[in-house]
Parts: structure tokens; sequence; C-alpha cells
């Protein structure tokens, strides 16, 4: 069966993935799979996570493996849009994923910018949740995070064909990575800002 393109945006936490992701869609009229849609790890107790990364932080376990089937058959459609932390890790991403751009961002800039995304009053049902949350989060940083986030780029960040400047304005980013598709995919249509809109694909479990 032939399959359309497969472009995956990975990176740390707040490098900007999902909006990066969705303006290429945009551009491409492609289909946006977020990886969070599928994401099964974050609930886990904390020290289920440390047992995890003991492990060798086996990427499959922090995704539905339902993620594989949505993805192929997205593929079989038109073009793809992946937003993944994972990049090529997983063996079924891989024999999919037809090019792997990493945004480069410096983690500190990548942590505050997660950390405002997060203080959205809406998002939480009082001052007291939200200062709860953020203290663990902050409690876990060092020895949970912050590995997670070392592992991440030393395992896919080289498995990526392409990195690009994650600092650099939005539209400077968007330009770069529709360059770069269009160069590796010049029939996906990149090259027409708003060709059409993107169709989001997930299953939120």
């Amino acid at each position: 069966m032939s399959l359309h393109p497969v472009i995956a945006i990975s990176g740390i936490p707040g490098a900007g993935k999902s909006r990066a992701g969705e303006a290429l869609a945009a551009r491409l009229g492609a289909a946006f799979i977020p990886f969070d849609a599928f994401e099964s790890f974050a609930e886990r107790e904390v020290e289920v996570a440390l047992e995890w990364l003991q492990q060798g932080a086996p990427p499959e376990d922090l995704f539905d493996p339902r993620l594989d089937e949505v993805l192929r058959e997205a593929a079989a459609a038109g073009p793809v849009v992946l937003e993944t932390p994972l990049g090529r890790l997983p063996p079924a991403h891989d024999a999919l994923i037809t090019c792997a751009i990493w945004l480069e961002v410096d983690r500190d800039i990548a942590l505050s910018r997660k950390i405002a995304t997060l203080l959205d009053p809406s998002e939480w049902h009082s001052a007291a949740e939200l200062s709860g949350w953020l203290m663990q989060f902050l409690d876990n940083y060092r020895h949970l995070v912050l590995p997670c986030l070392q592992m991440q780029a030393a395992r896919v960040r080289p498995q990526s064909e392409h990195v690009v400047d994650g600092m650099a304005p939005p539209e400077g980013v968007d330009a770069e990575i529709a360059r770069i598709v269009q160069t590796r995919h010049p029939d996906s249509g990149s090259a027409k800002v708003g060709r059409g809109k993107s169709n989001q694909t997930g299953a939120p479990i």
C-alpha cells in the first residue's frame, strides 16, 4: 500500500512542537496527529516513572499502541504531520516517518515557555491546585524531568534528519520547516501557504 509523507516534529517540552506542527499541517492541508492524544504515561506515579528510567526508558511504554495504526491509516489517506517527543524512536514510527525534524531550544527557555502555558487560570480549579502542581513539578525536576530531557536530546535528536532553531520567531521557524519539507517532498504542496485546512486526528484516552 502506497503511503503519503509523514513529517515528525520533535523537541523537548516547550520547544514549540504543537504550534509548529499545526502550522505545517495547515500549510500542507495535512492531517495533524498530536502525541498527547495517545500519551499514556503522564498520570503514573513518580516511583513508576523512576523505575521506567532505570529500565532504560523504553519508548513504547509512553503511548497507546493504537497510535501506530492511526498513523498508518492517516498516511494512507494523505500527508501527515506528527507532533511527538519521540521522533523515530519507536520502530513502527521509524518505518512510517519520511522526514524527522528536531526543534532546538535552550532548555531553560523551553521550561519557562512550558510553565507559562500551564499558568492559565482557566486550566485549574483553584490557585492552591496550581501551586501544588508547580511545587511537585519543581521537586521532581532534578531526579525525573531533567534525566528525561537529557535522554530525549541524546536519543531523539541524533535520529532527526534536520535540526531547526526553535528560538527563532515563529514565522521564521515555520518558513524553515516548510523549506525542508518542500525540498524533501516537492509534491507535498508545502510551498503554498494556506493551501488547505489541517485535519486533526486523535483518539484521546
